[in-house]
């Protein structure tokens, strides 16, 4: 060995060697001792959450398809809610015509009672006819 070279004494060398090894060789042990169960722990955990990960990104990939379907259904009830607002405008519309045209005959039934009345005979005996057939 090149160091023995240049100590004074080779065995001192040579013995200081030997304890460095020893040292290394227990330094060695020792770290394995302690770090390869910690990585091996440390993997288990690691695995663990990636189980998890997958599990709860799962789970995430299925909540987001059903707000996706109930979106699709809001929207369906928003446009059905619309139709049904135009529908209940335009009977609305024909409530007032009708009541503007009840109204008139209102109006005219204070002003005419007679022709009300000659009105009334005229349905009454139509009614009664169609009785008898």
């Amino acid at each position: 060995m090149i160091p023995h070279l240049f100590v004074e004494n080779p065995e001192a060398a040579y013995t200081s060697d030997m304890d460095i090894q020893e040292t290394i060789d227990s330094l060695r042990k020792l770290l394995e001792g302690v770090i390869v169960p910690g990585v091996e722990s440390l993997r288990l955990r690691l695995d663990a959450l990636e189980k998890d990960l997958r599990e709860t990104g799962q789970s995430i990939d299925r909540l987001d398809k059903r707000v996706d379907h109930l979106a699709e259904r809001m929207e369906d009830g928003f446009a059905r809610m619309d139709r049904l607002d135009s529908k209940m405008d335009n009977l609305a519309e024909r409530m007032d015509a009708r009541l503007d045209a009840l109204m008139a005959v209102i109006t005219s039934t204070r002003i005419y009672p007679d022709t009300l009345s000659a009105r009334l005979d005229h349905l009454e005996r139509e009614v009664q006819a169609l009785r008898k057939t």
